[in-house]
């Protein structure tokens, strides 16, 4: 049977004032420095309960309005704009998403940062993944850099990494991370304002009933996940 699974995203707001940032949108936390948390669950209990199995046939990203970017001045070796979107059906910590964005979840990760905790995952678990980078929409080394300015935000790395696997499990983890510039003092130097739209992500599911070996199989591995962090 087709089914519509969407997750609701708020708004992101960030006003810099000496040095400090400031949340201008509530159901936001800062799980590191300069880096913030919105996330948010899909109940897939009912389905569980029913011994179905969840299916996807494809995922998509919708935004409801501009990414925009404001400065006193812009660093263009250091300052960038990075939002990372999961849906995985296996938890994560504050910890692993805090570095997900340099190796992203389902990937071999980087060995020479063996000190971050990464996380025992595989691309099967994330059902939908996309990692973008922004810079301001501008040509980038312009004098504008050095004065007051603002402009909205364009991507120069805009990466999907969904797997689209069918899930038995009975809850899926949502979350938009979003990595923003070192604050500014607010009057003379760096970086003063972020804002980011709203964001949906929407899942084009399905259900269907397995063979019981299959079904009990992929349920085992679906506890077994959810249990690892």
């Amino acid at each position: 049977m087709d089914r519509t699974l969407v997750v609701e995203f708020p708004p992101f707001a960030a006003e810099a004032e000496e040095n400090i940032w400031t949340l201008g949108i509530t159901d936001t936390r800062e799980i590191d420095t300069q880096i913030y948390l919105q996330e948010a669950k899909l109940d897939l209990s009912g389905y569980v309960q029913s011994d179905l199995t969840v299916g996807f046939r494809r995922s998509f990203e919708q935004k409801g309005g501009l990414d925009q970017i404001f400065w006193n001045t812009f660093d263009v070796k250091s300052d960038s704009i990075i939002e990372l979107t999961l849906v995985s059906s296996v938890p994560m910590t504050d910890s692993q998403l805090s570095v997900a964005y340099a190796s992203n979840p389902g990937f071999i990760p980087y060995s020479i940062l063996g000190a971050f905790e990464w996380g025992n995952f595989n691309r099967t678990q994330i059902i939908h993944g996309r990692l973008e980078q922004y810079f301001p929409n501008t040509t980038i080394g312009s004098s504008a850099f050095n004065v007051k300015g603002n402009a909205t935000l364009l991507h120069v790395t805009d990466n999907y990494f969904s797997s689209l696997e069918p899930t038995a499990a009975d809850c899926l983890y949502c979350y938009r991370v979003i990595i923003i510039p070192e604050a500014g003092d607010g009057a003379e130097a760096g970086v003063n304002q972020v804002n980011l739209p709203p964001k949906r992500v929407i899942l084009d599911a399905f259900t269907v009933e397995e063979p019981d070996l299959e079904y009990m199989m992929r349920l085992k591995r679906s506890y077994e996940l959810a249990n690892q962090v």
